[in-house]
């Protein structure tokens, strides 16, 4: 079984954080369904930025899941703080790992809703560095990668731009309200 995870692992390219242009998830998955149990295949595609409600029959993903619902529920206490209300009521349930609450609290204080996504998303691929110690052919390695090709993911689809033109126009249609009224 280590021959296969090492075959897929070495047939993958190399991830960074600032790469632009990202394998295709559908590459990966064609990489790993051709060689890895039904099984495996499936705890693969379940790992997920956002963290399930229900446990993970895997560590890696348990671990993640950990982590990624601790910071969430940072920010909502946060959040909740600071409009003066109980956060409780909005918390998922479950563990969280250490360090979240720094990582909380710097995309909070972040200048816009643009560099706090870029906070969290760095945090995350930080934390998959982490993770990654230590695995290096093996499902938690796989399970790490489609991770961090879901942030890399997640990163391009920020569109500058985009929200730019979003805001303005939102912006001129509050501006057209109040001088109209």
């Amino acid at each position: 079984m280590a021959n296969l995870y090492y075959y897929i692992v070495t047939s993958l390219p190399m991830l960074s954080y600032d790469m632009e242009k990202p394998p295709a998830e559908a590459d990966f998955f064609d990489c790993c369904g051709a060689v890895l149990s039904e099984t495996n295949y499936a705890i693969i595609r379940s790992a997920t930025l956002v963290p399930r409600e229900e446990k993970s029959v895997n560590k890696t993903i348990e671990r993640w899941n950990c982590w990624e619902r601790g910071l969430r529920n940072e920010l909502v206490k946060m959040r909740a703080s600071k409009k003066s209300q109980d956060s409780e009521k909005y918390l998922a349930v479950g563990d969280s790992e250490v360090g979240v609450s720094e990582v909380a609290r710097e995309a909070f204080q972040a200048a816009s809703p643009l560099d706090a996504e870029l906070v969290i998303n760095k945090a995350r691929w930080e934390y998959l560095e982490l993770l990654e110690a230590g695995n290096y052919f093996n499902l938690s390695k796989l399970i790490i990668y489609f991770l961090k090709l879901q942030v890399l993911q997640r990163k391009l689809e920020i569109d500058k731009e985009k929200g730019k033109t979003a805001f303005t126009e939102i912006y001129a249609a509050v501006l057209e309200k109040g001088m109209a009224q």
